[in-house]
């Protein structure tokens, strides 16, 4: 009883934390131009410093900024959450019913003229 109160509470408050799919898709769009406009600007001051380690510097800053903002899931990327079907309690799915029409009694009623339910 407790196990299963536990589980369905964990999933409930799970399904607030998950990123939906418009939040992925600027979350990763994020991390791509953060990464490129420091790589871009480590590379500008790496060249006119005549240093790589600047380059790689900033490169990582860009990383680690990016990092803070795309990893966690923040609220900012779950502003168009999902709706999502309803799952079926274990009681109501018994797997000894058999969902599908018995084709020897389609058959038959089909032979008889009669139609099947």
């Amino acid at each position: 009883f407790f196990y299963h109160r536990a589980v369905a509470l964990s999933r409930s408050l799970l399904l607030h934390f998950i990123m939906d799919f418009k939040g992925q898709f600027y979350c990763e769009r994020t991390f791509q131009i953060l990464v490129v406009i420091f790589g871009a600007i480590g590379f500008v001051l790496g060249y006119i410093q005549q240093e790589f380690r600047l380059t790689f510097l900033c490169l990582a800053v860009g990383g680690g900024i990016s990092a803070v903002l795309c990893l966690p899931d923040w609220p900012c990327w779950n502003r168009h959450p999902l709706d999502w079907i309803p799952s079926v309690d274990d009681e109501e799915c018994d797997p000894d019913t058999d969902s599908k029409p018995d084709k020897k009694k389609t058959k038959q009623n089909k032979k008889a003229g009669t139609k099947s339910k």
